[in-house]
This record gives structure tokens, sequence and C-alpha cells, in this order.
């Protein structure tokens, strides 16, 4: 899944506030109003400098993970966080703001890390990886990623248009391959990738669904159905932004039918094994392997408060989130992400700058299949970026082009409103933020430009 949704099952992640915290901000004519309390049905990307932990600072309710999720004593003693080749007083600083991020969230744990060409890498972790057995959690740790699937899916769907054998385009129509589906004549592929198709997201009635059936894996075909019956965005396609995870279920069936491959097989070939992330699989079963993190959930009260969630299926969020990985990995992918990932140089160009119209706010965007925040002054692209949440986890990717940093974090809580693992985010912002980020000063060339 990906995107914090409203209870009342429309909402799409209420609006990004800029970095300084005006957390209302100017609407465009033709953003959608966006509701204020949101579950984890997806984190809302993160479309600023430091993944969307700096500006994505959502409000809701729903008790709180226990208070196992305390950092130890020896936290900042563990081999992972002396492994690091940064500045000493900069290590000291992240790691005091990991500790004060942490405290906050409430996460039973979390890893976080950092890599940056020529300055050195960090890697710290806190807590544990499964509550009540003092087991440490730790950067090989495997676990449920949510919507940083997208950021695959989409690089999939970008690698076969560019390839002379498969015939679909950005500019194509849905109804070529859905024909029933809402709208699907005026829906192109580019709007699928981009987010402003104006499918709606199906929001609580999500949340209903896993809370019933846990396990569950529903069909694609059978996710594409609620889609289409969900209610649209109040714009036409192609003229505003809504966040929904069956723009990217619809992309999943696209690609099985013009490749004649089922997905998981295409994320393997062209994804996993050529970049070498050995310990990351198309999982819809959920299911995570040793080393692993447990996952802890407060949005099934009947089910417990906070509850288990290590063997829940991703049935719910296949194309949208059903992937599972661990920090190494992670890094691999956005190193992979920002240099291309297969994807022809005509197409990676597009693929930053094809922003979603109306976003809601300046100097950000939902490209095709990632969050993009850029300098308006120089049009530069400053990160590239995708957060993800499955029921009891919480992840952050980003890319920074004009440094070719990487940064990942990764929490085994979703907490009272699913943003936990943010509070570790925005305690590292304002240290992380102008190192990653550098200072374009100048316009920068494709495909790292955009025009503002």
């Amino acid at each position: 899944m990906s995107q914090p949704t409203a209870p009342d099952g429309h909402g799409a992640g209420r609006d990004v506030p800029p970095p300084d915290g005006d957390s209302e901000g100017g609407r465009p004519p033709g953003a959608r109003p966006r509701r204020r309390a949101l579950l984890w049905t997806g984190i809302v990307i993160a479309v600023v400098a430091i993944v969307v932990i700096a500006v994505t600072i959502w409000s809701g309710s729903q008790g709180s993970v226990s208070d196992a999720a305390q950092p130890s004593p020896s936290a900042t003693e563990s081999p992972a966080a002396e492994s690091g080749s940064l500045d000493p007083e900069l290590v000291a600083e992240l790691e005091a703001a990991v500790d004060e991020g942490f405290a906050a969230s409430g996460m039973p744990g979390v890893i976080v890390g950092v890599w940056i060409p020529g300055e050195g890498e960090w890697v710290t972790d806190r807590g544990e990886a499964e509550v009540g057995t003092g087991e440490p959690i730790g950067p090989d740790h495997q676990q449920k990623i949510g919507s940083i699937t997208k950021t695959i899916v989409s690089t999939v769907m970008m690698q076969v248009i560019g390839e002379a054998g498969f015939d679909v385009g950005l500019d194509d129509t849905l109804d070529r391959w859905y024909p029933d589906f809402p709208e699907a004549s005026s829906i192109t592929v580019r709007m699928l990738l981009n987010q402003s198709s104006g499918i709606g997201e199906s929001g609580r009635a999500q949340v209903d669904r896993i809370c019933a059936d846990p396990h569950g894996i529903p069909t694609p075909d059978e996710l594409i159905a609620i889609g289409a019956a969900t209610p649209r965005a109040d714009f036409a396609p192609g003229e505003g932004f809504e966040y929904s995870n069956t723009n990217y279920y619809l992309l999943g069936g696209i690609l099985e039918q013009v490749t004649g491959t089922d997905l998981a097989t295409l994320i393997h070939d062209r994804i996993t094994e050529p970049f070498g992330m050995d310990r990351s699989r198309f999982a819809p079963d959920g299911q995570v392997t040793a080393p692993l993190t447990h996952g802890y959930s407060v949005f099934c009260p009947a089910l417990g408060s906070p509850v288990d969630t290590v063997d829940w299926s991703n049935g719910q969020s296949w194309a949208g989130g059903g992937m599972v990985s661990t920090l190494d990995d992670l890094h691999a992918w956005g190193e992979a992400l920002g240099e291309g990932a297969g994807v022809t140089p005509e197409l990676q160009a597009q693929r930053w700058s094809d922003l979603a119209p109306n976003f809601g706010r300046s100097g950000a965007s939902y490209g095709l299949g990632a969050g993009v925040e850029f300098d308006e002054a120089t049009g530069c692209v400053l990160s590239v970026s995708h957060a993800g949440a499955e029921p009891g986890y919480g992840t952050n990717l980003a890319y920074y082009p004009q440094t070719g940093a990487v940064l990942v974090l990764l929490g085994n809580a979703d907490g009272p409103t699913g943003e936990a693992v943010l509070e570790v985010g925005k305690a590292l912002a304002p240290i992380l933020r102008p190192i990653l980020n550098g200072s374009p000063t100048g316009p920068c060339e494709s495909p790292w430009a955009v025009t503002p």
C-alpha cells in the first residue's frame, strides 16, 4: 500500500505542507481537498528534500504501539552505528537525532541508512525485531516495504515501453486492455503512472477488508473491480492529482497482458536479479524470510492493539505495494533508480518531468512512479522518493541527484496514524536536508530538469 487514506474511504492524504511547517498552503484549482484523519493504507509520497518525511506530517488517532519501542542505552554503540564513515561530528548529530525520533515514534525498531558518494556512509539501528524477545533489529532483516513497490512496477513499465518488441506507449488509453473501466477511453498509461487519472482510492474500505481477512490474497481482477466501483476524484482524467493504488493494479495488469509474463517474474528478471537485490521479492503472500522483522499494527483493534502482522499477506496491495526487501537491497535500488534502471534516456527524462498537475504544493509533484521535488529557481530535481506502508511496517526511500546520495528508513510499526517511521525522518531532516539536496545554481541537464 502506499497512501494514508481517510476513514470515510475517499481520502488520498492531506495536503502536503511545505518544509517550513506551514500546514496549509494554497490549493490550486482542480486539486481535490484531502482528509486529515489518515490511516496506513499507504504512506503519502515523500517529495521534499528528505523523502516525504520533512513535508508529510499527518494527524489521526487510534491507540498506540507499546512502549517496548524505547531505545536501549547501548543503541548508539551498536556495530551498525560504528560502521559508517561519515564525519564523526556529523554522525554524532545523526545518532542523537535518531534517538530523539525513535523515542517519539513508539516503534519497536528502526533501521536507517545514508550513503553519500565521496563523503561516506552511515547505517544505524535501534530496538527490537520482535517485541519481547530481545532480538535486536538489524540491517540484514527483511520486511514489507509497501508502496516503494510502485517505483519498481513503474520502472518495469518504462523499460517495456522503451523496447521495440512490445506494443505499449505512454499515451495509449486504458480501453485497450480494460474497456469497461470508468473513463477508460480518456485515461492514459502516463496518467496511471503519475496518479493524475482521477481514479479514486478505496480508503477505509481497504482497511476493513484487510482487518476482516489479513491472510487473504484477492486476484488482481478483483482489486481492479473494486477500484472501478470506487467514486472518482472531482477532476477530469489528467487534470489533477489523486493518489490511488488502483492506478498501479491496472499497470500491473497491462504489463502482464502486453508481455505475456506474470508480474513476479517480470520484477525478478528485470529488477531484483540484474540489480543484485538478492533479498527482495514481489510477495503478494506477504511472507518474509529470516533474518526478518516483525511488524506491529494498531489498525485492527479486534485482532489486537498492537497485533503482530509478520505473517499477514500483501494481498490488498499487489502491484501497488507487494514487495519485501532489506536495507542493502533498497540502497542498491535507490542507486539503480537514480542511474536509470534500464530505462531509455528519453523516457528517463520524461519520468521526472511528466508531473501530475495541481499537486497542491509548489516545488513538488508526482512523476512517472515516484515523488519529485525540484528547485523552482533552476528547475533542477532535488530528490525522487517514495514512502511505503503495510500493516505494521513503514519505509522511505529517496535518491538525491545533485549529490548522488541515497537515504533509506525501515520501521516495524504503523503507530496511531500510520506514519510512525516518519518521526525518525522528521528528526533527521534538519541535519540531512542541506547535505543531501545540494545547492544547484543553474539549469540542470536531462533527466534532472523540469520546467517550474
